[in-house]
């Protein structure tokens, strides 16, 4: 199972029943295919970067699922013939998620190494001038 987030936006006309409608479309079509929804956020309404059908607001809504492949080409064919929803995108997140975790090793790892070199220096001169001093 991959890891995805589908951001879906429907027109400015469109009433919470029909957005509820919608959800429990696509949530069906994930678990019916034996995905997992994480999370279902609605963002609202808000205005669009640019005018997409002569429309200058629509209603957002952010699925964060794990799925296969199949499971999200038919969400993506459902939300395609679907005339509220203006526009929609697919992003597979696991790889970002699995990079940044490698990234975050590294830099721990490199944080250790500094550490400890820089906690050893600092602590001779400490310690000789406390001998100097008695």
């Amino acid at each position: 199972m991959r890891n995805y987030e589908i951001m879906f936006i429907a027109g400015p006309n469109t009433t919470d029943e029909e957005l509820d409608k919608i959800n429990t479309q696509i949530e069906g079509v994930v678990t019916a295919g034996g995905g997992q929804i994480t999370k279902i956020e609605k963002m609202g309404k808000r205005r669009l970067a640019y005018e997409i059908n002569r429309n200058r607001e629509g209603h957002y809504v952010l699925f964060v699922i794990s799925a296969n492949g199949e499971i999200v080409k038919e969400a993506e064919r459902r939300l395609r013939v679907m005339d509220a929803v203006i526009k929609y995108i697919t992003v597979r997140t696991d790889e970002d998620e699995r990079r940044f975790d490698k990234i975050k090793g590294f830099r721990q790892r490199r944080a250790a190494r500094r550490g400890s070199g820089a906690r050893s220096a600092a602590a001779e001169p400490l310690d000789q001038s406390v001998e100097d001093g008695m």
